[in-house]
């Protein structure tokens, strides 16, 4: 039985690494991506150490969609077909709003544009699987802001803490509309199912805003509270390998366990309205 393909993104430091390290000793093949070329291949050459020489890294700015793009591209080179797209790359910036050389938001850019971009682009050989999973990270926080759908990238609403919310909310939504497009579609052999970490502060999610001196007192109140990074780690692990969750598709899972939503936060419409400006924002690198 040929190893199943894994592909992370993020996985330079916090959580994506922990899962590729913890992968690799299960005898995955990994393909690992991270922002930055020298962490990523600190991961990478941890994996060979452990044994799993299965590996490869590709470095991208998931920031920019002209890249995400030039990403895709890379993997589709070198395999034929992928088991598991995790999502996990994510950001969170500062009390300014700053926007990417490409016009958009940086929050929204990486955490919800880029999420959408690559599982779009890499669905075709995500179906060449005889049965592929997408996990994507997004965030208890997406309780801490009520959506703005007339100004989505918050260009006259930005706060870095409810934006933040909002893009984990927004691309908890994206995911759901993949799973009903796929439903729709007939296509049962790809689940899409969307995660979040718990309360873990040592993530590496926090290398601008943790500069803030209002998210350095909160990380300082909390830091007891502060799950490790194996714990944080854990849900996507179960969510990527259980044979629990085969076949099982368009759900939000936490500590392991699927999360009863309340009602409030899902809203078909509102799901509709962020599809629909994703799609149009992105029309061009989807061509």
């Amino acid at each position: 039985m040929s190893k199943k393909i894994i592909l992370i993104t993020g996985a330079s430091n916090g959580i994506g690494r922990e899962t590729a390290l913890t992968l690799a000793k299960q005898n995955y093949q990994l393909i690992i991506h991270g922002r930055n070329s020298e962490r990523t291949k600190e991961v990478y050459d941890e994996i060979i150490a452990a044994g799993n020489h299965d590996v490869s890294m590709i470095t991208a700015d998931l920031s920019l969609m002209s890249e995400v793009v030039k990403f895709a591209d890379q993997v589709k080179s070198q395999v034929d077909h992928l088991d598991v797209l995790y999502n996990n790359a994510g950001g969170q910036f500062g009390l300014e709003r700053e926007v990417t050389a490409e016009g958009h938001e940086k929050t929204f850019a990486i955490n919800m544009l880029s999420p959408f971009l690559l599982t779009k682009l890499l669905l075709p050989i995500l179906e060449k699987s005889d049965s592929a999973r997408i996990v994507t990270q997004s965030s208890d926080s997406y309780r801490s802001a009520e959506p703005i759908l007339d100004d989505i990238e918050l260009e006259n609403h930005y706060d870095f803490g409810s934006t933040y919310g909002l893009s984990k909310l927004y691309v908890w939504w994206l995911m759901r509309g993949f799973d009903e497009h796929l439903k729709a579609e007939g296509i049962t052999n790809v689940t899409v199912n969307s995660i979040e970490p718990g309360t873990a502060l040592d993530t590496g999610l926090q290398r601008v805003s943790g500069k803030i001196p209002e998210m350095q007192q909160l990380m300082d109140q909390y830091k007891e509270y502060s799950w490790s990074i194996a714990d944080a780690a854990s849900t996507g692990l179960y969510v990527i390998t259980s044979p629990d969750l085969e076949g099982v598709s368009g759900k939000f899972y936490g500590n392991k366990q699927e999360k009863n939503i309340e009602s409030k936060w899902l809203s078909e419409s509102g799901q509709k309205q962020v599809w629909d400006y994703t799609k149009k924002t992105l029309q061009d690198y989807l061509v």
